[in-house]
């Protein structure tokens, strides 16, 4: 209803505040100001306030502190997050309650010290809330800590994804779930309401439009529009009455096309037992239906099994659709591309291509978000190892051989240089020397990027080659797969007392139960991975380079890193590239720098030099 026509300023609070609400306040031509208020009754209810203007687009910010108030940031550990980067909220300042009456636990748990105040004794209260810091110092509420799940490893906060979908102008309203499909797997599901007439082709959009602002583990799986999401009496939300998933439902880049032959409707069940959706349509995305990386090492041996026929990992990365599939199953036989371990991770675009060679771990999906934070008109292509996914292919035992390898499989995509190169660790490595190659092969080598790479400038040799597999090891192994020490809970004394073996088994547990790789990977394709590993860490060891002029040579390096070369900022390669090198640092540790929020960062670096390069 209206309000009366005597109110000039409406102060709001209590709960998250929709710019929808302060453009229907305004409305009315006696409002004047409309403040939002934020704040726990733990800190005398109001800590932080924000005036809102006529011309309000989008959802308002919770504002800035009050006077006498302190608003911080924090991640787990308590240390202030970067501007941009989203944390628990935590209160300090005069307005703060001494604690719970009678509740001496929960208020030593809620109530903490305050390590930013220079005051004797001075405590700050953590909010449960998760917010983040705008570059011009306005705070951006995303909600609740407790509105967080786990989906395949990654912890993911649903506010956050909801704050950014209401940011696009087609959503009125939208709730993100988790729903687990006939697999037990976790999907992220969208339920949203629409202005205009796309509601079948919003989820495309949406898609498009989060990948901008989200890592890619983020994206929801479906988009299920609805006409009103549904309510409980008290106006809430009611969560157990939104759908399941259904094909008229989820957002689609084109019409349903359904299987058109024994081959597409084969195949189309094999999707269907991985994914766990219904009624599959062959030009529909394995990716964007929520596949990932061991999701497609399943599919690969569910196609195998069906149709006796073993297809390269590669070929879902050059087309992921059971149209596309289809066509290399009727053929018969294993698909023998000239490019070999060659994964085209983003094909289309009119620069020049980006080749990266994997780290020591073998695999290449490490730089999927890189790639995609570079931009759709940059290509780019990853090499894989030999062996990685077909255990009889054959393990090159030296940094040379692969570097001839991969220069052959790149010179079937560009015969040509100039060349672009990179590779993180050991990729950087093996690039260096796919440079130094095609110079003495007359060809130019424009850029070499080197993720976080050192070169022994010594050189081992052959007599040191061995690599011991020892604790240490396995948890290098593990991370270089992108099993993190925070996802498994993995820590490095229980590992110590066990044999190898036991090892390795103890951490495909430890994956399996978080979710990185499905139940369905053995031991004995575990330990592959771990012969690949192995085998390109006796390359490295046993490499010793040679200097040589390979065109402009960039190094990122990791800024929590700490190693061997602490007097050396080019950790070795001043030695090696006679150009000389220039040096970028970059936000985060050695794995983490190729992960959200600091690939972002690592990929405006790479595109600026991209631009000044001109190449």
């Amino acid at each position: 209803g209206r309000i009366p026509s005597t109110v000039r300023s409406i102060n709001l609070a209590g709960e998250a505040l929709k710019g929808a609400l302060v453009r229907q306040l305004y409305e009315q031509a006696s409002v004047e100001r409309v403040l939002n208020l934020y704040g726990p009754s733990e800190d005398t209810t109001y800590s932080t306030y924000t005036a809102i203007g006529r011309e309000c687009e989008g959802e308002p910010t919770i504002g800035r502190p009050i006077a006498n108030t302190q608003v911080y940031v924090l991640d787990k550990g308590m240390r202030v997050v970067p501007v941009g980067v989203a944390g628990e909220l935590y209160i300090g300042g005069d307005g703060l309650a001494r604690g719970y009456l009678n509740r001496p636990e929960l208020s030593a748990a809620k109530f903490v010290p305050n390590p930013y105040s220079t005051m004797a004794g001075a405590r700050m209260y953590r909010t449960g809330d998760l917010a983040l810091y705008q570059p011009d110092g306005e705070i951006e509420f995303l909600g609740r800590l407790d509105h967080q799940v786990k989906v395949r490893g990654f912890r993911i906060e649903l506010g956050e994804i909801e704050s950014r979908l209401v940011e696009h102008e087609a959503v009125r309203e939208c709730i993100v779930m988790a729903r687990e499909d006939a697999e037990g797997d976790k999907r992220l599901v969208a339920y949203l309401t629409v202005d205009g007439e796309s509601g079948e082709a919003i989820g495309v959009e949406l898609r498009a439009y989060l990948k901008e602002r989200l890592p890619e583990y983020m994206i929801p799986s479906a988009f299920v529009v609805l006409e009103r999401l549904p309510l409980t009496p008290n106006g809430k939300v009611d969560k157990r009455a939104l759908p399941e998933i259904e094909r008229g439902k989820r957002g689609k880049e084109e019409a349903y096309v359904a299987p058109r032959d024994a081959v597409e409707l084969q195949l189309a069940r094999v999707w269907e037992g991985v994914l766990g959706v219904r009624m599959l349509g062959v030009k529909e995305n394995f990716f964007e239906l929520g596949g990932h990386s061991m999701l497609a090492v399943r599919l690969m041996a569910g196609v195998e099994q069906q149709f006796g026929l073993k297809l390269p990992l590669a070929s879902l990365f050059q087309g992921a659709t059971i149209e596309a599939q289809a066509a290399l199953v009727r053929r018969g036989r294993r698909e023998e591309s000239p490019q070999g371990s060659l994964v085209n991770i983003q094909p289309d675009g009119t620069k020049t291509p980006f080749f990266f060679v994997h780290p020591v771990g073998g695999n290449a999906l490490c730089y999927v978000s890189l790639a995609r934070h570079l931009g759709q008109d940059q290509p780019f292509y990853a090499f894989e190892s030999q062996g990685l996914h077909d255990g009889e292919q054959p393990l090159p035992s030296e940094i040379e051989t692969m570097a001839t390898l991969y220069i052959e499989a790149m010179r079937a995509v560009q015969a040509e240089g100039p060349y672009m190169l990179g590779g993180w660790s050991m990729g950087g490595v093996v690039a260096f020397e796919m440079a130094r190659q095609l110079n003495e092969q007359g060809q130019e080598v424009a850029m070499l990027a080197l993720l976080d790479s050192s070169v022994a400038v010594t050189g081992h040799g052959p007599q040191d080659a061995s690599p011991s597999m020892d604790a240490a090891s396995m948890i290098n192994f593990a991370l270089d797969l992108g099993i993190t020490p925070e996802q498994l809970g993995l820590v490095p004394e229980e590992m110590l007392e066990r044999a190898p073996e036991e090892q390795l088994a103890c951490l495909l547990g430890l994956a399996h139960e978080a979710g990185i790789i499905t139940s369905n990977i053995g031991l004995s394709q575990f330990e592959g991975f771990l012969k690949v590993y192995q085998n390109n860490l006796r390359a490295m060891r046993s490499y010793v380079p040679q200097a040589a002029r390979v065109g402009r040579v960039l190094l990122f390096k990791a800024e929590e890193r700490q190693d061997a070369y602490a007097e050396d900022a080019t950790r070795g390669w001043s030695q090696m590239a006679d150009g000389g090198v220039e040096v970028y640092t970059v936000a985060g540790n050695h794995f983490s720098m190729l992960r959200e929020p600091h690939v972002r960062t690592l990929a405006e670096q790479l595109g600026n030099c991209l631009s000044q390069a001109r190449i």
